[in-house]
């Protein structure tokens, strides 16, 4: 592994465990055992390392979604995004749980997630709108109906470790964040068709932590 790959790895781990604000250059490079310049070659701060791990994120996160979305969307494939959103969410909690902190330290990273916040309800909205298409789920009343539970995905996914955190939870575990997979299929089930709901039921029931 290379040092660049090695710091990286590192500095997830440690804002993981301790936030971002732990994960300090100085610190980074002596657990590594390498000098601060070779670390510095790489990334010149902080900011340039969560950048490059938001990069990261976002692309697996933009795959997740896209991913054989063609019609119809099976259930199984509706109750894979939530298993594989969550999962991401788990590996990058220190990102969903520092956000407005991030975001606030780094215009251009915030720059870059509002990218991708804009382009991630589109298609949600979308693939809403396909479901709706394929008699797997009633149309939202309201004119912007399929927005709106675009919207309320996107807010629950990106909000549950804070909502966790806010809520008194020393350590966030992999069975908590779990939890959010289903609360944010709770938000849809009133649109969803029983037998496709029931369908996409078992496998959240089979593939997620307890």
């Amino acid at each position: 592994m290379s040092n660049r790959d090695r710091i990286l790895e590192y500095a997830l781990t440690l804002m993981n465990e301790e936030g971002a604000e732990a994960a300090n250059t100085t610190r980074i490079a002596a657990e590594l055992g390498i000098s601060p310049g070779n670390l510095y070659y790489h990334f010149r701060n902080r900011e340039e390392i969560v950048r490059v791990l938001f990069e990261t994120l976002q692309a697996e996160f933009r795959a997740v979604l896209v991913e054989d979305v063609g019609p119809p969307i099976r259930p199984a494939r509706f109750a894979a995004f939530y298993l594989r959103s969550f999962d991401l969410a788990w590996r990058y909690r220190f990102f969903f749980g520092g956000l407005l902190g991030l975001l606030r330290r780094d215009e251009e990273l915030a720059r870059s997630y509002r990218a991708l916040q804009e382009w991630a309800i589109g298609e949600l909205e979308s693939i809403a709108g396909q479901l709706v298409k394929d008699g797997s789920m009633s149309r939202p009343r309201g004119r912007d109906g399929l927005r709106s539970v675009a919207l309320n995905t996107w807010l629950i996914w990106m909000n549950w470790i804070r909502f966790l955190q806010i809520s008194g939870k020393e350590a966030v575990t992999p069975s908590d964040v779990a939890a959010g997979a289903n609360q944010l299929f709770d938000v849809l089930v009133p649109y969803l068709d029983p037998v496709f709901e029931k369908a996409a039921r078992r496998v959240l029931a089979r593939d997620l932590p307890g």
